[in-house]
């Protein structure tokens, strides 16, 4: 079994997941995202046939859906829920993408997607939103007491990518965060890159808590990131447990994902549960 645990299909208002920032300045030759990049025909066409097709090329058996309300980058919760509901072998779980600048909101759309809709927790970004926000700034926190009263799974998207400056992706932030909501299940997305030594102190320090995550994807796998071996290390000796891939497609595709992953050397056994167990230990699902 192969889950996984971050996917945006192209479908609908999903094929925005990834919409450039107004203005911004073309990507630059020398980042390792576009090292070796192959660009699959689901991307290309923005079809979730073809999506479909390459999970079954890939070997993956089912995708955890993940929203994203950032700034210019709106997903609608109902097209995930639809195209979940399209699919359920494919997809059985689903997170909220919630902007959480405008709390009342956010909290109106946490009960409705969780408790009307039935997904499984949200997903924030909180450095891209506008204005950014630190992730333990306490304004946000009105939104995690929600999504932990629930009983929502919280996806935190925190690296050198998701704010104006690297400070967002500082781990101790998301310590604070995982101290303050013991009972909120925390999946750190991106890892904290390039926090890479500090991020693996934090779920040390957290292991009596148990509440943390976390899921490096591409900033493990793609060649050419530091401290990818790190996260390796981690697994084969003290976390194990605690580790989820994502291929988080389409910033990555499926197969090249799953390939670029398994040229690592885990001990036996903990493969299988980064690939399928974690997540499936977390969700409360069976495989």
């Amino acid at each position: 079994m192969i889950l996984d645990a971050r996917v945006r299909p192209p479908f609908k208002s999903l094929r925005e997941v990834l919409a450039p920032t107004p203005g911004a300045r073309p990507s630059v030759k020398r980042s390792p995202l576009v090292s070796g990049y192959e660009r699959p025909q689901s991307m290309v066409q923005k079809s979730v046939e073809l999506f479909l097709q390459e999970m079954d090329e890939a070997g993956v058996d089912k995708g955890i859906l993940v929203g994203r309300q950032a700034g210019h980058r709106v997903v609608s919760n109902d097209d995930i829920a639809e195209l979940r509901d399209q699919y359920p072998g494919r997809f059985p779980l689903a997170l909220a993408g919630i902007n959480g600048i405008d709390v009342p909101a956010a909290i109106r759309e946490i009960e409705r997607t969780i408790t009307n809709m039935g997904f499984n927790g949200i997903a924030v970004d909180p450095g891209w939103w506008v204005p950014p926000m630190y992730v333990d700034d306490p304004r946000i926190y009105p939104v995690y007491a929600k999504c932990a009263e629930l009983g929502g799974v919280l996806y935190l998207t925190c690296s050198l990518m998701q704010g104006p400056d690297i400070s967002y992706a500082e781990p101790w932030r998301i310590q604070r965060v995982a101290n303050d909501f013991p009972t909120l299940q925390i999946v750190v997305v991106h890892g904290a890159f390039p926090y890479t030594s500090e991020m693996l102190g934090v779920m040390i320090a957290n292991a009596p808590l148990g509440n943390l995550w976390v899921l490096p994807d591409f900033f493990q796998f793609i060649p050419g990131f530091p401290g990818a071996q790190d996260w390796v290390v981690a697994a084969n000796h003290y976390l194990g447990d605690r580790i989820l891939y994502a291929s988080s497609y389409p910033v990555r595709p499926l197969k090249q994902s799953l390939a670029e992953f398994r040229r690592f050397s885990y001990k036996p056994g903990v493969l299988e549960n980064l690939l399928a167990q974690n997540a499936a230990n977390l969700f409360g699902m069976k495989i």
